[in-house]
């Protein structure tokens, strides 16, 4: 066990050095598209789109958090859906990030048992203020949603639970991202079947990628501090 431990200790820093740069490139993806974004299509925009999720889920991947890695390859497959053919594909991609806000909400409820915050402040405007403009937002979109109206009302119901779980835990990263991602969705919806504007595309990204970004790093304070359990099977390597 010592030597384990003092094996562990040895490769700690070239680890943290690599996660680092991982993040680092996270961050750097994102900004690369929105500055290219005004002129897609172009060869290798979708690649480029999902190399945000996919370096991110290297990270969480590399920090043994498998159920996040999971969820950020449904939400790149999601990028990829709509990347392609937004309309063509726009369920898959729906049920993608369906799948993505399922893993994330489950995930919020394991991290919550030993990283639970108050619901105090913002987080209890929050849990009031998202729900209602949900419901608001479904009543005005739903007479515009046509055959797609059961998929998107279930979606709308799946991000608003997991943006409520988020407000339970103690690192404010990850409720902000989840709320940046029920501010992305709620864009998008809109542009796609109310009306749309040159800036919503742009708002979508930001949104979108602050959303991601947050919760992932969020997460992983968490994870560091011992009070994320984003991988189930963790608890019983270490217990073995």
């Amino acid at each position: 066990m010592n030597n384990e431990a003092a094996a562990l200790d040895a490769v700690a820093p070239q680890a943290n050095r690599v996660n680092r740069f991982i993040a680092w490139l996270a961050v750097a993806a994102p900004l690369a598209y929105l500055l290219l974004l005004s002129l897609r299509p172009w060869p290798g925009d979708v690649v480029l789109k999902t190399s945000m999720c996919v370096l991110l889920a290297a990270f969480a991947w590399r920090e043994r958090a498998r159920l996040l890695t999971l969820a950020l390859l449904c939400s790149a497959a999601g990028d990829v859906f709509l990347g392609i053919d937004g309309e063509r594909l726009f369920v898959p991609g729906l049920a993608s990030f369906l799948l993505t806000h399922l893993l994330y909400a489950a995930i919020f409820v394991q991290s919550s048992r030993t990283s639970r915050a108050p619901l105090t402040g913002w987080r209890k405007v929050a849990l009031v203020a998202v729900p209602v403009f949900a419901a608001s937002f479904a009543s005005v979109l739903f007479p515009k949603l046509g055959g797609l109206a059961a998929p998107v009302v279930l979606y709308m119901i799946v991000i608003v639970t997991m943006a409520v779980l988020s407000l339970r835990l103690t690192a404010w990263m990850v409720p902000v991202g989840a709320l940046f991602f029920v501010a992305s969705d709620s864009l998008l919806a809109l542009g796609k079947f109310l009306w749309t504007a040159p800036w919503i595309s742009p708002a979508i990204w930001i949104t979108y990628a602050l959303a991601q970004l947050l919760i992932v790093f969020g997460l992983s304070e968490l994870l560091r501090d011992g009070a994320a359990h984003v991988d189930p099977s963790s608890r019983r390597r270490e217990s073995a």
